[in-house]
């Protein structure tokens, strides 16, 4: 039993490690004093990930219902169907920055 639980300790902290790596190259190339971006874009990363999660996983769930209520209707995308539009309003929402930088929070707030 210890010997799989220190593995999966192990096997997060491998995890963490290989995605914060390149984050925190970025923070030292920044410089000394943007620390308080560095931080920021930490803060405003965790509040903006659900948000864009829950948007995303709504959205898609509410294009499959659209998508199959309104199948074989005709729409006004080119002469053919919703599902193209709808389909394209799907991926819109999953797409985009998942992320923020710290280069984001510095171009945003100085």
């Amino acid at each position: 039993m210890k010997r799989w639980m220190i593995s999966g300790i192990s096997m997060a902290v491998l995890a963490l490690t290989v995605v914060a790596a390149p984050s925190l190259a970025r923070a030292q190339q920044m410089g000394e004093d943007d620390g308080a971006f560095y931080f920021g874009s930490i803060v405003l990363s965790i509040l903006h990930f659900p948000l864009k999660l829950a948007t995303c996983i709504g959205t898609q769930a509410g294009a499959a219902v659209a998508y199959t209520a309104t199948y074989d209707v005709e729409g006004n995308y080119n002469g053919g169907t919703n599902g193209k539009e709808i389909g394209e309003v799907a991926r819109r929402s999953c797409t985009g920055d998942w992320i923020i930088t710290p280069q984001q929070v510095k171009k945003d707030y100085e």
